[in-house]
């Protein structure tokens, strides 16, 4: 197992050295010259910052939602097996297959969505607008993973003890009060590692960006995955795809630590 995960990275990292391409002539080294070409270049660091916008936004959106899903459902309100059961339905669900839905339901001419906008006037292209193209691509993933985030923290609800919620009862408090007090800091070590997962996955997001927006308009939807892809199997350079891919790899690198730490694999 350890091989089977090694030799792919391996080469990866011997490849970033070289330069393969599909019009070069075997491969030669060439140290860190790939990384100065296609690292620390204005189209890499303006993919990076995309990244970035839909980690911060993607985290923050299904954590909210994830978190008032799970208290619904930890509180057991009524119809909440059916709620949890159609809750769970787009984590079953492909990227790819998601992408391809929304991306015909919001389509201009034939989408759903937009005609039912185009019926309050509302006259919009998401695939032309760099703002609400990078709204869809974080909604996407939000309605695919808000599941998986509420998942994780019911789990950890059910681990809290009922003490301290009956103490802040007594005590008259609210809750608000006894979310930021009691529930947050039990769910702690439950929101780190969801947290963790969902930003390494955030980060390497491709699927969703590739079948709607194919990180368009212009680049504006353009994550450092789909920036490497476009290289390698587009333009055929393949030690530039592969040095992106290293590159963005190191920079995960404390994240990862941080999860190891944290769940001490």
């Amino acid at each position: 197992m350890l091989a089977i995960g090694l030799i792919p990275i391996g080469y990866a990292v011997w490849i970033s050295f070289t330069d393969v391409s599909l019009y070069s002539d075997g491969s030669r080294f060439v140290g860190f010259q790939n990384y100065i070409d296609a690292v620390f270049t204005p189209r890499f660091l303006g993919t990076l910052g995309t990244t970035l916008i839909f980690v911060v936004a993607g985290l923050i959106i299904q954590f909210t939602f994830g978190y008032l899903l799970a208290v619904a459902l930890h509180r057991q309100l009524r119809g909440f097996q059916i709620a949890r059961t159609v809750l769970l339905i787009p984590m079953l669900l492909t990227p790819v297959v998601v992408g391809l839905i929304w991306q015909f339901m919001f389509n201009p001419d034939l989408g759903i969505i937009n005609a039912m906008l185009g019926a309050f006037g509302w006259d919009v292209n998401f695939f032309a607008d760099p703002l609400l193209a990078r709204a869809l691509i974080v909604m996407l993933d939000a309605w695919m993973h808000i599941p998986f985030v509420m998942l994780m923290l019911v789990a950890g609800m059910a681990g809290v003890s009922d003490e301290p919620l009956e103490a802040a009862a007594i005590d008259g408090a609210g809750w608000w009060q006894t979310t930021r007090y009691v529930v947050l800091p039990a769910l702690a070590p439950v929101i780190m590692v969801t947290l963790i997962v969902r930003c390494i996955d955030i980060v390497r997001i491709f699927d969703i960006v590739f079948s709607t927006t194919r990180g368009g308009p212009g680049t504006s939807t353009e994550t450092v995955s789909m920036l490497s892809y476009v290289t390698t199997f587009q333009f055929y350079e393949f030690s530039d795809g592969a040095a992106m891919s290293i590159a963005l790899a190191l920079l995960m690198f404390p994240v990862y630590f941080l999860y190891i730490r944290l769940t001490k694999v």
